[in-house]
């Protein structure tokens, strides 16, 4: 029994050694398109957040190689980076009307033949706005319960174009317009986006990735 319990052990441990070979990365949107990655050796992935599903991840994931200069890279240059064939996509030069995240990595998926769709918490003009708001009318307490619950409210984002000449890039939230064009020609999708009626829950991660997977969205990107 001891013996056997051994060899599970020791195949698992077999089983997972190519995912630490299998380790890349892209500097841009436009190497990532055209198939351009760097090999890695090894990458160590520290998660911060508590969520399993993909739609909690937000952008807490660390990314480190071992290596000081490698990861001055992957912090501060990598556009993208794959392990196995899970993607990480680098939050660092992302931006929604002029707003950013906080730095580090969040997960990221194909979807069509030319985006990438990726899940976040809410930001832009509006979130901004909230805040301030809360934070004339409630102080610094205010702001921070609110950011706590914007941070909370999980949205999808996709990336479609490289940097600017800045170095950004620039992202689109999933909104009603975007949906519509994206489940165009799916009449039964496009009453089930719709069925939700208050705006704020129609447009988190949670209800929108169902309806563009049910659309066939991802299995385009294969």
């Amino acid at each position: 029994m001891g013996n056997k319990r051994i060899f599970v052990v020791v195949s698992i441990v077999l089983m997972s050694l190519p995912v630490f070979s299998q380790c890349r990365y892209c500097n841009s949107y436009e190497d990532f398109l055209n198939g351009r990655w760097q090999q890695m050796d090894t990458l160590f992935i520290d998660k911060h957040g508590k969520g399993g599903q993909f739609w909690l991840s937000c952008n807490d994931y660390t990314l480190t190689t071992g290596n000081k200069a490698l990861d001055k890279i992957i912090n501060k240059d990598a556009f993208i980076v794959m392990q196995a064939d899970t993607m990480y996509l680098n939050c660092r030069n992302l931006r929604y009307e002029n707003t950013r995240f906080a730095g580090g990595y969040t997960r990221a998926m194909r979807i069509g033949e030319r985006s990438l769709l990726f899940v976040n918490r809410i930001i832009g003009r509006d979130a901004l706005a909230s805040r301030a708001s809360a934070a004339v009318m409630f102080g610094l307490l205010g702001a921070a319960i609110t950011a706590g619950n914007q941070s909370k409210r999980q949205v999808c984002y996709v990336i479609s174009n490289g940097a600017d000449e800045k170095g950004h890039i620039r992202i689109r939230l999933i909104e009603d317009g975007l949906m519509d064009q994206m489940i165009v020609g799916h009449d039964d999708l496009h009453d089930e986006y719709y069925t939700e009626e208050d705006t704020s829950r129609r447009l988190q991660a949670s209800h929108v990735l169902p309806i563009l997977e049910k659309a066939g969205l991802f299995n385009q990107a294969k």
